[in-house]
This record gives structure tokens, sequence and C-alpha cells, in this order.
């Protein structure tokens, strides 16, 4: 039997220093081969990062990386796709191979045409499955026209049916609804079987669940788990358990020993007082009682010496102990900064609205107080659009739309955001009234520390974007009656998303938000449902 060929990647020492010097992580050494492996840590951490690397789209600080396998990478943000491309098949990637087997089946292919092939001779059929699955037609559509999802439904795809080795997968469930998330589930289930390699860059807990073992990026340093998200929410349930038993312990040893030392203290002090007032009523001759003295202080002296030591070294135990934790205690917040929306107060009117594309029956809706509306339906019907047309970016085609309280829009490419400048600049400018100091204390709550606050936020990783710009929407003064979110846990680690599900479950204002994720969807408790459907739109109660 012919030998397998050693198809993997190999990381060794490797390390990545961003230009102001901090280096992200270091000493990284890792194998990739046939399996599927989870890469999973906080924003900001280097995931993306380090996927670059492991694609060879970026060299590493330090270390070295070996390719015995080719690679395909399709980034998280990747905003400007479609206007880079011309087709769906060159949007996915799929153009060269497409055209190759179109020319071989018309009879004008040639040697090269069969290599570009390869062992993909039912390309076209999954093509043609592809384009039906996500109602999309070569002759019709264009990349321009697409919408998120839609764009990147096809980028993902088009990698799944691509002839690489190893796939890198930076947030693929982001922007998809529940059907295309359950076939990319299958499509990643069907590149398995190949015997061929997938790092899967996530936070989504589905697309977690399947991978054969997990890598966890913190502190500059991967943990390693042998399974997929049960088994790791397994351990590390077992591992913040031990963590705050330990704790838990030193901070009850310390106070025992401070206990005992301060016991300690106060006999040492009442033998010396003793010894004083023996000293002064010349009970005992001088010279015993001057040598008993010095006895007494020398004593004392080197009790308090030791108590400093023990201190020092059972705030050491505590301190080292909490070191354990606080990773997993740093939950960003956000601030509250608007007041109740009174029950009846209209937020939203919306009188026979039709969007300039994507539908043609006319919506009316009044939305009433600290409602919390959720848009439903499939990539590309819509949602964005009506989201767009509400804050005022987008013309309707006819129709009208008020928000009376005002509106603030955090869509999908968190467009609020200037990239060139830096999040406390941009902040200052939204809420000019708010002393930079607690400005700089509202952004280290939404765990944005200093390291963060001065630097571009292009430079920053999706979900720290997404926190600056949610406080830039919520800070705003006057402060927005009604908040419009596109997606926005696409970018968000498991503590930003629970963080931000917190902030919303008591934003005293209105809602209007887009998620395919229903577990985010379901904590938001909507009191609305606007869905789309062939008829139209249709509301209903949450």
């Amino acid at each position: 039997m012919a030998a397998q060929p050693d198809r993997r990647i190999s990381l060794h020492g490797v390390g990545h220093i961003l230009p102001d010097g901090r280096v992200l992580f270091d000493n990284i050494t890792e194998t990739l081969q046939a399996e599927t492996v989870a890469l999973i840590g906080r924003n900001g951490c280097g995931k993306s990062m380090l996927g670059r690397i492991v694609a060879g789209l970026l060299e590493p600080s330090r270390g070295r990386v070996e390719h015995h396998a080719s690679v395909r990478h399709v980034a998280q943000d990747d905003a400007d796709a479609p206007a880079r491309h011309r087709s769906l098949a060159e949007l996915a990637d799929l153009h060269r191979p497409l055209d190759a087997l179109r020319r071989l089946e018309r009879g004008q292919g040639d040697a090269a045409d069969v290599v570009t092939v390869g062992e993909r001779w039912d390309l076209e059929s999954h093509w043609q499955a592809l384009l039906a699955h996500a109602g999309l037609d070569e002759a019709i559509h264009a990349p321009a026209t697409l919408s998120g999802g839609q764009c990147r439904w096809l980028r993902l795809m088009g990698a799944l049916h691509s002839d690489a080795d190893l796939l890198v997968l930076d947030e693929p469930g982001n922007h998809l609804d529940a059907p295309h998330h359950a076939a990319l589930r299958a499509a990643i289930a069907d590149w398995r079987t190949g015997s061929r390699a997938l790092l899967l860059i996530s936070h989504d807990r589905h697309l977690l669940a399947d991978a054969d073992r997990t890598l966890e990026l913190t502190q500059g340093e991967l943990r390693r788990y042998g399974g997929g998200w049960a088994l790791v929410q397994q351990q590390r349930d077992t591992q913040l358990a031990a963590a705050h038993d330990r704790l838990a312990h030193a901070r009850r040893t310390r106070a025992r020993a401070q206990t005992q030392m301060q016991m300690q203290a106060e006999r040492a002090a009442r033998r010396q007082a003793r010894g004083r007032r023996e000293r002064d009523t010349g009970s005992q001759g001088r010279m015993l009682l001057d040598a008993r003295r010095e006895r007494a202080e020398y004593s004392l002296g080197a009790l308090r010496d030791r108590h400093r030591q023990r201190s020092t070294t059972l705030h050491q135990d505590v301190t080292d102990a909490w070191h354990v934790l606080a990773e997993d205690l740093q939950t960003p917040c956000f601030p509250r900064q608007l007041q109740a929306v009174p029950a009846h107060r209209p937020v939203l009117v919306l009188d026979g609205l039709v969007g300039p594309w994507a539908w043609q029956h006319a919506l009316d809706l009044c939305l009433q107080g600290p409602a919390r509306m959720q848009l439903r339906g499939p990539n590309g019907c819509g949602k964005s659009t009506l989201l767009r047309m509400i804050a005022g970016r987008l013309s309707p085609a006819s129709g009208a739309c008020r928000t009376p309280l005002g509106a603030a829009l955090l869509d999908q490419s968190l467009g609020l955001l200037d990239p060139q400048r830096d999040l406390l600049v941009q902040l200052q400018a939204a809420a000019p009234g708010v002393d930079t100091a607690q400005l700089r204390q509202h952004l280290a709550q939404a765990g944005l520390g200093p390291d963060r606050i001065l630097r571009p936020a292009g430079t920053l990783s999706g979900g720290e974007r997404m926190r600056g710009a949610l406080l830039c929407a919520t800070m705003r003064l006057p402060t927005p009656g009604l908040l419009l979110l596109d997606e926005p846990t696409n970018h968000l680690d498991l503590a930003a998303m629970q963080a931000l599900e917190a902030m919303l479950t008591s934003w005293p204002g209105a809602l209007v938000f887009v998620s395919h994720d229903e577990v985010f969807a379901r904590a938001l408790r909507p009191t609305h449902v606007l869905g789309r459907s062939i008829t139209g739109w249709e509301i209903a109660s949450g």
C-alpha cells in the first residue's frame, strides 16, 4: 500500500510581536494535520494573527513554520471582497476550476485544465447546488449586490470545495442564518471525511462541538484540550472550581495566620509592658531587669521580622491564586446612561415603507416604549437594508420612517468607528460633556484598558471594536432612545457576549436587532418579531 503523503503544518517556537513592542504570543509549538482543531480565546489574544501565520499570510516575529500542505484561508472580516471580484465564482475562488471544467466539457480543454480540475469532476453540480441554496443565479447576481451572509456563504463554500490540504476558517459562522449555518456544519463534516485538516477559529459553540481537539490561546500560550466544546467546558469548570478552592484556602490560611501573629504580638507586648512596670517599681535588680528588657526587645523585633516575612509569603500565595482566576473573572460591562422610555412613547413609526430593493410590499409599524424587536429572515431578504433605512442612512423607495427619540445603528462593519482614530478620542467626540477620567473608566469596564484605548480602532480585534462602537453609540448626547444592532455578536468572545447580553437586557430604551444566534436572541427576550416571508414582512409578538 502506498504511503499517505505528509500533509501537515508544524509551528516551532512561533511568536508574534506587535509594532508597539508588545508580545502577543510566544514559543508556540504545534502540529496540524488530518483533524479538526478549534482555536479559542478572548478577543485580542491573537487568534486571527496565529491563523494567518499558519496560513503563510504573515511571517512570525520569532520561530519558524514548516508547510507540508496547501492552505486556504477565509478571514473573518473581508468587507471589500465583493468589490474586488467580477463574478460569484471568482468571489468563491472557484472560477479557475469551473472554467477549466467547462472548457473540458465543451471539448476545448487541455492538459493544464485537467490538472486544475484535479479530482473535482463533480464541482459543477456542487456549485449549482450552492447557488440554489443561497437563492443566487450567476446570470443575474453580481458580488456587489450580495448581503453579508450571502458573500460569507460563497467564500466559505469555495474554500470547502477547494483542493487545499488545510483550511483556516476565522469565525465562519458570522453572518449566516440558521439554514446556512446548518449547511456549513454539514460541509465541515464532509471535509473531515476526506482526511484533511481544518483550523477553526471561533466562539460559536455549535461549531466548536464538532472539533477533534481544542487549543485555547491565553496569556500568550496554548492550553490544550482533548475534544470539542463539551469537553472544554467540563475541564474549564473543573479547573475554575479548583482555582476557586485554592484561592479560598489561601485566604483562610492567611486569615488564621494573621490572627495567630496578632495574638503572638499582643503576648509579646504584654510581657514587655510587665517588664517595664517591674523596672519602674524596682521590685527586682536593675541589672537583671535591663538584661530582660534587652532580650525582650530583641525577641519582639525578631518576631516582627518573622511576621512581616510570613505576611508577605501569605499575601503572595493569595495573589498567585487570584491571578489564576483573574482572566475568567474579567467580564466586561457597559455604562447605562439612558433614562427609561415611557411605555406609550413612540420610538419607531413606519408608514407604508418600501425598500429600494429586496421587497415590494409596504410595511406599517408603530413601536412604543422599551420594546425589543428581532428581525428574522434568510440571508439577503433585506434585514440590514431595513435597519439602514430606520437609521436614516438609506432612503426608501416610498413611504416614511420616523424615530422620535433618535436612533443609533451598529452595522456589521462597525461603520460608526473611524479605523484611523483611537477609541478615547472617538468616545470624547460622542460624549463631549463627560469627563475624560469617567470615559476612561467606562472603557475599562468594557474590557478596554489603557493599552487599547489609545490605539487606532482599526488595529483592535473585532470584539474590541464592537465594544468600543457600542460605547460610542450608547453614550452619544443626546442618548438615542432606539438602538439598532446588526449581528452584534459576530466578533465577540463568550465573556463579551455575556456582558453584551447583560447590558442590553437592562437597556431602558428600545432595541431592534438582527441576530442568527438564537441563544443571544432569547436572552434579550424580544417583545416583537418582524419576519420576512414570501408575501412581505409580518409582525408577531415575541
